[in-house]
């Protein structure tokens, strides 16, 4: 046993208590909840969508320098977009407490654009949240302040919403310097390994280019299109993840275990500038340490599948101990504990989530890939 290992037994000695809590408080829900897991059954996805009733809706804080550069262009896709379709696209602009000028830029640059102002920081998820039900079209696409969209990448954006499963579509993404190397492309995969999921962007490939669309593990929450119904149903983003991140892949796989589709329009192209407001504003470590914290949120939640929930709580020491060699005791401890505080809100979901779902887990992975 080398060195780091052994450093990190101590730590997840210390975290074995709690690993029982979080088995025992889980495998107890499942328990009770054991009938309901009979009685589901398949619900109709709805009517057809308008294709043409459409709100671009797009969260702000503190983003006047990046609704500067990026508005524009979003403006320049509504005008070319209604002048193909016959119906223009609304823009709404939900800002989160701004006091950079914000509210002011838009007001006096971009009149036309419809504002809604909060007054205070509500994060990602209560933000879009809040947003919504000033939408009263059938779709709502959603863009981060920071995204720089093609003229054209409405049309195959919206295009596969003639079918009746489809709940999001997604925008390939790529970068302003072409010879940067993409982390993100909009094609997400997953895989659940080692008790734990890994999630990234694959790659496009020729083949993809050439599709409508083509399935995705998560639609990426600030470049896609969603059904308005559908997002309804399922209550918006959830809170239980605020202040921001894996939201957007947690609304997706609470869509396929339903039955419903996330895509990728490969032909619908957005630049992600990567100049955001989360990192400077909350810093680094608090970033990576919430997206931790919320992995373990979101399996809580939503993995429901006997062996692959017994698989995570198993190996919740080699969890530990792998994070702990690779981000320190300090990083892991402070991410697992945090999450532990939120255990009692994701279990009430995981359980009342159930009757709800019509497809496993190991099938919406198997569809995904």
């Amino acid at each position: 046993m080398n060195a780091a290992k052994l450093r990190a037994l101590p730590f997840v000695a210390l975290l074995l208590p709690l690993d029982f809590i979080v088995a025992v408080v889980i495998l107890a829900a499942d328990l009770a909840s054991l009938p309901w897991r009979f009685g589901r059954r398949w619900k109709d996805p709805g009517p057809v969508l308008d294709v043409t009733s459409v709100t671009i809706q797009i969260l702000n804080w503190d983003g006047k320098h990046l609704l500067e550069e990026c508005l524009p262009s979003v403006m320049e896709a509504v005008r070319y977009h209604s002048a193909r379709s016959g119906r223009q696209p609304e823009v709404l602009v939900v800002d989160n407490g701004s006091s950079d000028g914000s509210i002011e830029f838009l007001r006096t640059r971009f009149p036309e654009v419809r504002l809604l102002e909060l007054g205070r920081n509500y994060g990602f998820s209560d933000g879009n949240n809040r947003g919504f039900p000033h939408v009263q079209t059938d779709i709502v696409v959603l863009l981060n302040n920071d995204m720089l969209v093609a003229p054209d990448f409405l049309q195959p954006l919206l295009k596969p919403f003639g079918e009746r499963e489809v709940f999001a579509v997604t925008s390939q993404i790529t970068f302003a310097d072409p010879d940067r190397r993409r982390e993100e492309t909009g094609k997400t995969r997953a895989r659940f390994e080692g008790g734990f999921f890994r999630l990234w962007h694959a790659e496009i490939s020729v083949e993809d280019e050439v599709r409508d669309s083509l399935p995705v593990f998560w639609v990426g929450g600030g470049s896609c299109a969603v059904d308005m119904r559908k997002l309804r149903s399922l209550g918006g983003f959830d809170s239980l993840y605020r202040p921001f991140y894996v939201e957007d892949a947690d609304i997706s796989w609470q869509a396929w275990k339903r039955g419903w589709q996330c895509l990728l329009a490969p032909a619908s192209r957005v630049v992600h500038k990567h100049r955001g407001t989360t990192r400077p504003k909350y810093g680094d470590d608090f970033v990576e340490n919430t997206i931790r914290r919320n992995q373990y949120l979101f399996i809580w939640k939503n993995v429901t599948s006997p062996g692959m929930i017994l698989g995570h709580l198993v190996q919740l020491p080699r969890i530990h101990g792998s994070a702990i060699m690779q981000k320190g005791a300090r990083f892991e401890l402070r991410a697992y504990i945090r999450a532990l505080w939120r255990l009692p809100f994701a279990v009430l979901r995981r359980v009342s989530g159930i009757p709800e779902y019509w497809l496993c887990d190991s099938h919406v992975m198997r569809l995904t890939q």
